[in-house]
């Protein structure tokens, strides 16, 4: 598949390089020689510097013969007109990132207008992925894949008799032909090794077949008596703050938004009803102890800046606001965010993962889905030409950070060991956390080498 990708910031290099494969041709456009010149040494793209809005820079590169083009600028306006001179020019399909609102709200007007086939906001992915973990992360949660008989099921530990206390291992005991394949503990996803001890409180996640789960589910009750979202604290009214005190606001939920720039303030108030707008400096601690910020249900920190992020999240976290959430950006936090409880977000791997999915056909790929944001399962259908096809799990590199949880093969639903060799047909539930998306895309990619560039 042929790619051009306009526009070489964080989103667009993070795509750049998750989308590199055998069967991907990635050209790389930015008017900034730096960038070319770092992913030209980083990266097997072509990479070209020069200004996208000028027609000329397009002559020789037969548009005709591209699947995509991703407009990836930070400007709304440029990508518009971007993506419509390339689509007249003859290329397939145009995904185009618009994050203002003004946009959201005419999207259909604005993909006929610009003959874009794709919107793509980050902001917009991200407040649903919040919205998500604080409004749905105590709700049943019931998925079934595309496949005959697998299915997913989300439980508290403490629902099940017995299991809080003991071992991944002894999972067995309580659980009926079911899986953990992941647990949730204070809002972070974590892969269940066999010596994890399973705390009360956790969520886990049961991978099994579609009857078990039927019996298991209408006695299993996942609701926490007062887990309700009821009052939530924002700290940034940039365009995430925007999005997600709308959604918050349209659940009825009181909302509280704390903003340094005034004039944006102003905005927000005049845009957003039912939502209390503060101008103030969120790292200001006097400020946000005046606003009660210990009397609040959740806490989100969505300014510009991860480090200020980080910050003001722990701050909430020290004084007692039981869901706690911060927007980065770098994947480099992660680990740090981990062993001091911070829950994060990540807008660059969400949205990348989401692009894979718009972009790749994928069509080994029957369903997949998020996980509060952290994680995707994935469904695979594995092929005779794939570099993991005929070989054994324990002979497979995954990342850390994916699983192969369950294989359907011939009827039968196998539990797979290190000496479970992937057979073309095979059915493969694959749990991973987004980081390690891009890499488990490669290893199901194809084993035919490409040995040049066309």
């Amino acid at each position: 598949m042929r790619i051009m990708i306009i526009g070489a910031g964080k989103l667009g290099m993070k795509v750049a390089a998750s989308l590199l494969s055998r069967d991907n041709y990635i050209t790389l456009i930015d008017i900034n020689p730096k960038v070319i010149q770092k992913a030209n040494n980083e990266m097997d793209v072509l990479a070209i510097c020069g200004d996208a809005l000028e027609a000329d820079i397009y002559d020789d590169l037969k548009l005709s013969q591209y699947d995509y083009v991703l407009a990836l600028m930070d400007n709304d306006e440029k990508n518009l007109v971007v993506g419509c001179v390339v689509k007249k020019l003859g290329c397939k399909k145009v995904v185009a990132r618009l994050r203002g609102p003004e946009y959201m709200n005419h999207q259909e007007l604005m993909k006929n207008t610009f003959n874009i086939d794709q919107v793509l906001n980050p902001d917009m992915l991200v407040s649903h992925e919040i919205f998500n973990y604080l409004i749905n992360q105590h709700k049943d949660f019931n998925q079934f894949f595309t496949g005959p008989t697998i299915g997913m099921l989300e439980v508290r530990a403490e629902t099940i008799k017995g299991m809080v206390g003991d071992r991944v291992l002894n999972a067995s005991n309580y659980l009926e032909n079911m899986l953990i394949v992941s647990i949730s503990r204070n809002g972070k996803l974590i892969i269940p090794k066999s010596h994890v001890t399973i705390e009360e409180n956790d969520v886990l996640y049961l991978l099994g077949k579609k009857t078990d789960i039927a019996k298991l589910s209408p006695y299993i009750d996942t609701k926490v008596e007062g887990s309700n979202i009821k009052k939530v604290m924002i700290m940034g009214g940039g365009k995430t703050g925007f999005y997600l005190g709308k959604l918050l606001s349209d659940a009825g939920i009181s909302v509280k938004i704390i903003e340094k720039d005034r004039e944006r303030c102003e905005y927000l108030a005049e845009k957003l009803s039912n939502v209390l707008v503060l101008h103030g400096d969120a790292t200001d601690t006097s400020l946000l102890l005046e606003e009660n910020l210990s009397s609040m249900d959740a806490f989100v920190s969505a300014t510009g800046y991860d480090e200020d992020n980080i910050i003001l999240a722990l701050t909430a976290q020290q004084y007692g606001v039981r869901e706690v959430l911060a927007k980065t950006s770098r994947g480099n936090y992660a680990t740090l965010m981990e062993k001091v409880g911070v829950n994060t977000l990540n807008t660059l791997e969400i949205t990348t993962s989401y692009i894979l999915r718009l972009v790749q056909s994928r069509s080994f790929v029957s369903s997949s889905f998020f996980l509060q944001g952290q994680a995707e399962v994935l469904e695979v259908i594995a092929q005779p030409d794939m570099m993991i096809t005929g070989k054994m799990l324990k002979d497979l590199d995954f990342p850390k950070g994916v699983l192969v949880s369950l294989i359907y093969r011939d009827n039968s639903t196998i539990v797979p060991t290190g000496n479970t060799q992937i057979k073309a047909g095979d059915r493969l539930i694959f749990f991973s956390m987004l980081s390690d998306v891009p890499e488990l895309e490669r290893m199901l990619g194809a084993t035919k080498k490409r040995l040049f560039r066309v």
